[in-house]
């Protein structure tokens, strides 16, 4: 008796969902690039309010085409006779996807903050922090967003201040940013309308361990009021 070899054969739904999968990228990254092109260009209040809308209604749809991808992955998954390599690559797209509805998200957060009419969100504001990991040992790359209300109206100008907060050989330590810069730098400047992007590299010292990072911004305006933020030490990538 002859025995063959079965064959793997391909759903043509892969395919498809893997399509599908890439052109929901490929828009989310269009959106949340033409989205700060915008800001940049000094957006008004009521364009700013249509675009909160307009990327709620994205988030809804890309919600709904990830869940129909996600069922259609389950039902291609049960077969025996899909490529389980084809299973990973699809698995690692909606992954992918995940990442990017939360940068959506966290777009939409950002966006509301700069329109919203709340007592609470007046004045300048600290958003999205991050910290990524640099070239060499104990060199990371932070980098943050800074915003007021665009009903506040003025120019929003004055200095932002960084500090980690950690434990060096089991005691705690305090470093400011000049102790962490090769140029000792002290402060960050800060001028804006609507919003500024903050970025820069810091070095941290031999067997120090970072556990948070405070970041305060200190208007020139009177009519502003300080604002001082802890976040977690958290590095992505």
């Amino acid at each position: 008796m002859k025995y063959s070899t079965p064959r793997i054969v391909q759903d043509r739904g892969f395919r498809f969902l893997r399509w599908v999968l890439i052109l929901v990228l490929m828009c989310g990254m269009a959106l949340v690039g033409y989205y700060a092109s915008r800001y940049q260009a000094g957006l008004g209040s009521q364009e700013l309010q249509s675009v909160v809308r307009l990327q709620q209604e994205r988030i809804n749809e890309l919600e709904r085409i990830r869940l129909e991808s996600a069922e259609k992955l389950a039902v291609l998954e049960r077969s025996s006779q899909i490529d389980q390599e084809a299973v990973r690559k699809v698995r690692d797209e909606l992954k992918n996807y995940q990442q990017e509805r939360l940068q959506l998200d966290e777009e939409l957060t950002f966006l509301r903050s700069m329109v919203s009419t709340k007592d609470d969100r007046e004045g300048v504001q600290i958003h999205r922090f991050s910290l990524k990991k640099g070239d060499g040992e104990g060199v990371f790359q932070y980098r943050f967003t800074v915003t007021q209300s665009m009903n506040n109206g003025d120019t929003a100008s004055g200095w932002a201040f960084l500090a980690v907060d950690g434990l060096k050989e089991g005691e705690p330590m305090w470093l400011p940013l000049r102790e962490m810069t090769k140029e000792k730098t002290e402060r960050i400047k800060v001028r804006f309308n609507q919003f500024q992007d903050i970025e820069g590299i810091i070095q941290l010292p031999e067997n120090f361990k970072p556990l948070k990072v405070i970041v305060e911004v200190k208007p020139s305006n009177k009519n502003l009021p300080e604002v001082k933020q802890r976040f977690d030490w958290v590095v992505k990538g």
